[in-house]
Parts: C-alpha cells; structure tokens; sequence
C-alpha cells in the first residue's frame, strides 16, 4: 500500500496531462452530465403541471423536483466511471502489457484518471450547477447530520461504481467488446439508481428489484439524503448497505483480476 501511495501523486500528475490535452472532449463528456438530469427535471415539472391537483407527484412539487435532478447531476458526476468502455481497448490493442509491468496494480492508474477528470471539470460544472440553481430555485430539507452522512454517502457510492464497473470491465478478458455491458449498466442505473425519478414515485416492482441492485445507493440514497428526505436510521442503513456492495466489489475484484491476467498472459500478451 505505501508503494501505491507514493505513485498516486505521480499517476494524478500524469492523468491531469493527458486531460489538458483532450480538453474539448472533456468539456463535452462533462455537459453531457447535465443535459439528461435538466430533461429529466423540465419533465418532471411538466408532470407536476398536468397533474390531478397540479401541485405535486408522490410528494414532489416543482421545487422538490428540482433539487433531486440537481444533486443527480452532482452525484452523477462524482459517481462517474468508464472503465467498462476503456478495459476493451486496453485487452484487445495489448496496451495493457506495460502497465502489468508495473509494481502496482494498472487499477490505480484507472483511479487516478478518474479523480483528475472529476477534479477538472469541476471548474466547468460548478458555475453551470450553479446558474441551474438560480433558475430552478430547488427546495431543500437538509441539516447538518444530512450533509455529513450525504457526503460519506456520495464518495461510498462513486465507489460502489467504481468497483463494479471495472469488475463489469474485466469481462474484456473473456470478451473484447465491452462497450454493450456498459450501456446495459447505465441503462440499468436510469430505471434503478434514481436518475429517471426518485424511486419512491416508481412502481412497487421496480422500487424492489431496486433494492438488491448496487444501482439505488450510487446515485438514489445519497441524493435522498443530501436533500434531508431520509431518517438517521434509514441514513445509517443505506451507509451499511453501500459498504457491504464495497465489500463484495473487492472479493469480486481480486476473483476476476487473478483469472483475467492468467487468460490475458496465456493468448500471447
């Protein structure tokens, strides 16, 4: 571990440079973040408006609405991963040879890309975040105890999908095209993790099928808990559920990496 946190600095460097290099595609990926939440939340809205008493949907209102879309878009980007699209390229083009080459696992210079590209485009999303804000006037119901728990939430949640997308990334062993198993992940996400509605407004079946997925305490439980709509202990017990998919993301990690590396050496990288 002191081996990786020594390189950390460097590969953070690194990735910082590569980014700069790249900066309009940058801007692009990180609007795209906006764009699908602002729909969402202008629907929503609509919803509202054609409503029975033209008040509110499951206890969401206008406002109400605004504020979970904003903290999607919050959530969403610092829960953001790619590698599921990225391990392909890697595998297939033998451009993950030298960074097995290295003292420290290729997952850690994944980590650092991923933290330089969040870091980044902060300085272009905060000032977008914050005109949406100013137009859309969200309400919340947050105190002190769900800011604290919100950000334990949120960083536990980018790293529940972390792990389980390079673990999803890893199939790239056995299957060079990975790019569908990341659609069908983010398609799964929208529907069970919150970012087409607050899932207490989505049918019962769904809200179940919600919960024995890692999708819900990504995205849905900490933007419930930021907007303070959640009790200490379902507070408590979403934090316990995010740190269990952690746990299983680990063991499942190190499974699929022993056995992808040897599939990897044996066709000849």
């Amino acid at each position: 571990m002191r081996t990786v946190v020594s390189a950390l600095p460097a590969y953070l460097r690194q990735s910082l440079q590569v980014m700069f290099q790249y900066r309009g595609e940058i801007v692009l990926w990180a609007v795209w973040g906006v764009v699908y939440p602002t729909v969402s939340m202008a629907m929503w809205s609509a919803a509202v408006a054609g409503s029975k008493n033209g008040q509110s949907i499951g206890g969401f209102g206008p406002r109400q609405f605004a504020a979970y879309f904003l903290l999607t878009m919050v959530v969403g980007h610092i829960s953001t991963a790619w590698d599921v699209y990225e391990m392909g390229r890697l595998v297939r083009t033998g451009a993950l040879s030298p960074r097995l080459l290295r003292p420290i696992l290729p997952v850690w210079q994944s980590v650092a890309d991923n933290v330089s590209y969040k870091a980044l485009t902060l300085t272009i999303l905060i000032p977008i975040w914050l005109v949406i804000a100013w137009l859309t006037q969200p309400m919340f119901s947050t105190d002190r105890t769900h800011l604290l728990f919100g950000i334990i939430a949120t960083l536990l949640g980018a790293i529940v999908n972390y792990l389980w997308c390079y673990n999803l990334a890893m199939i790239a062993f056995w299957a060079t095209r990975t790019d569908a198993i990341g659609e069908f992940w983010f398609g799964a996400s929208l529907f069970f993790g919150g970012r087409l509605a607050p899932l207490t407004i989505m049918p019962i079946p769904i809200q179940k099928i919600a919960t024995a997925l890692p999708f819900k305490w990504v995205i849905w439980f900490p933007c419930e808990v930021l907007a303070g709509h959640t009790s200490l202990n379902s507070m408590k017990g979403g934090l316990i559920n995010q740190v269990a998919w952690i746990a299983l993301g680990i063991v499942v990690f190190h499974l699929l990496w022993r056995r992808g590396v040897k599939r990897y050496s044996a066709v000849g990288a």
